[in-house]
């Protein structure tokens, strides 16, 4: 560590918001007993060495918890990224690893479930689940966040968790429909708010140089997928009635699990011979509830942002010293850092408190929010309208459409895979790339988006199914690596006093029109898809450009 400044203290005490930060590196000796108190003046950089900022004029804030969060992301960047902070990177990214797990799954029981005799009701469609599903994605991405900001986020990350698991173990056993979109329901609730909760955890836990391993959890995001996809091919193909060419009569199923066969095909498919998608939600339910327990091997610890957000120094100032020890590491923070900060600052240099939504508001540029709220709504429609009528479209060019009732099991489940597979390198390119100082979030945001309807016009020329499988490939990259960069900037342009709020009205935007895709997509028969397909490419083109309307937040430490 450098030698530490130590500055005269006849400046005065009445000094302006601006220089709060330099105000808490006065050294004085009564309440500095020891020289490691200060902050180092090394220049900390990121990973391609370029320097990085620790702003004291953080917006949508006052200028007290403006100056106390550069301190601590000082702080933070002193001790370096450490066994605690790598832990918790794993930690949080697991939990990206299990919202896409249960989203894929169900994908997965769709199928054979609608195919259940006695199971659906007069005229149900099994797309009615999907869109319980996004009712409570919508529900959860808003209020999870949300709430947070108020209960802390340990205890919404944990609730999530057992949320998750319970509602695979009880959906398993649902023995009519209606209770199958009720549990659907509640993982969609659990789901949405544990993912955005990931990113905030991380994003307040670590220094400013490692902020890119929030876009990098998405790479576990394929990888749900990807397992889901592999669990839910050897229960599907095994313990179920078939949807498709290789359909296992009920009378084979019950052969397969030694029970007494019966002469009868999958038109009359019951329980007994159709467990294979009730086996996959117990196998989740209790993956899901195996690694919540394995979270209490770690010390899993309220965010340091979070308590100063709420004026709890003593307690961000502890967990810093308890984390610096859990990583072996050293720190200078006391709370008597941040109590100088509340003398220095007197009552001219302190803002009158703001309602949450003008804090909300001066946190992006005066654009920001609406763009960044656009963006998030069209993420939320174009992705399921583009999977949907593509296929549509192509059908009428003449290839055949791929879904549980055309092909065999087998060769569905490899396409889920290879889907899956494309999806895991786009995060984490996408976490290289916002690094680069002349890219950072906003221009390596803008390319995605352009790349993205570039693909999404350029499907229209597969005329063949293999073909369709490359483009849904490049696209499951694109929009896994547009999530995560969104997802980056969402967390580091609010300040932790706002950030659930902030978070949360775009999990609400997202999850509305994705509720509204998935509506257009079930109700709307007959369309050929090509006027929704040049749309969905033609929004992003256009968003690519509206990027450059937000702020910059690469090469700052997150307020």
């Amino acid at each position: 560590m450098a030698e530490d400044h130590i500055q005269p203290a006849a400046h005065g005490r009445n000094i302006e918001a601006q220089s709060a930060f330099a105000s808490t590196l006065v050294a004085d000796p009564e309440k500095a007993p020891h020289p490691k108190e200060s902050p180092s003046d090394r220049q900390h950089t990121n990973v391609y060495g370029s320097p990085i900022e620790t702003p004291t004029d953080a917006a949508g804030t006052d200028a007290v918890y403006a100056a106390k969060a550069a301190l601590l992301n000082q702080a933070l960047l002193d001790m370096g990224m450490g066994l605690y902070q790598w832990l918790l990177f794993i930690i949080t990214s697991v939990g990206w690893f299990l919202d896409s797990f249960w989203l894929m799954s169900f994908t997965i029981i769709a199928p054979s479930s609608a195919n259940e005799a006695q199971f659906f009701y007069t005229d149900n469609k099994e797309m009615y689940l999907f869109i319980s599903l996004y009712v409570g994605l919508t529900t959860g991405a808003a209020a999870w966040p949300w709430m947070s900001d108020y209960l802390g986020r340990k205890w919404i990350f944990t609730s999530t968790l057992v949320l998750m698991g319970m509602g695979g173990l009880v959906g398993a056993g649902m023995p009519a429909f209606t209770g199958l979109c009720v549990v659907g329901f509640v993982v969609g609730f659990a789901v949405a708010g544990n993912q955005f909760l990931d990113a905030i955890i991380l994003l307040e836990t670590v220094p400013a140089s490692h902020q890119f391993l929030v876009a990098m959890q998405g790479a576990f995001w394929g990888l749900g997928q990807l397992v889901a996809s592999a669990v839910g091919w050897a229960f599907i193909a095994e313990y179920t009635c078939g949807t498709g060419p290789d359909e296992i009569s009920t009378g084979a199923a019950l052969s397969h699990q030694s029970r007494a066969a019966s002469a009868s095909s999958s038109a009359s498919c019951h329980y007994v011979s159709n467990k294979g998608w009730r086996y996959v939600w117990w196998t989740f339910g209790c993956m899901t509830l195996f690694l919540y327990l394995c979270r209490f091997t770690f010390p899993l610890r309220e965010t340091p942002k979070y308590l100063l957000s709420r004026r709890r120094d003593a307690e961000a100032t502890q967990l810093i010293k308890d984390m610096a020890t859990y990583s072996s590491r050293k720190t200078w923070l006391d709370e008597s850092s941040f109590a100088r900060i509340d003398s220095t600052l007197d009552a001219t240099a302190r803002r009158p408190p703001t309602s949450r939504t003008k804090s909300l508001l001066s946190c992006t540029s005066p654009l920001g929010l609406p763009i960044l709220t656009l963006l998030w709504a069209m993420t939320g429609l174009t992705f399921i309208l583009h999977r949907t009528y593509i296929k549509k479209y192509l059908a009428t060019k003449g290839v055949d459409i791929v879904d549980a009732t055309s092909v065999t099991t087998g060769y569905l489940y490899a396409r889920y895979l290879y889907v899956s597979l494309c999806a895991i390198p786009g995060p984490i390119v996408v976490a290289l790339l916002v690094e680069i100082r002349a890219l950072g979030r906003k221009y390596t945001g803008a390319g995605i988006a352009v790349l993205t309807g570039l693909f999404m016009f350029l499907a229209t020329l597969a005329r063949s199914r293999d073909a369709l499988l490359g483009f849904e490939c490049v696209l499951a990259c694109l929009q896994a690596g547009t999530v995560a960069v969104l997802t980056v900037y969402t967390v580091e342009v609010f300040a932790a006093p706002v950030r659930g709020l902030g978070v949360g009205w775009m999990g609400l935007v997202a999850g509305v029109m994705g509720l509204v895709g998935e509506v257009v997509s079930t109700f709307e028969v007959g369309a050929a898809g090509g006027a929704a397909v040049w749309f969905c490419g033609a929004v992003w083109v256009v968003l690519g450009a509206l990027w450059g309307g937000l702020l910059e937040t690469g090469g700052r430490a997150a307020a």
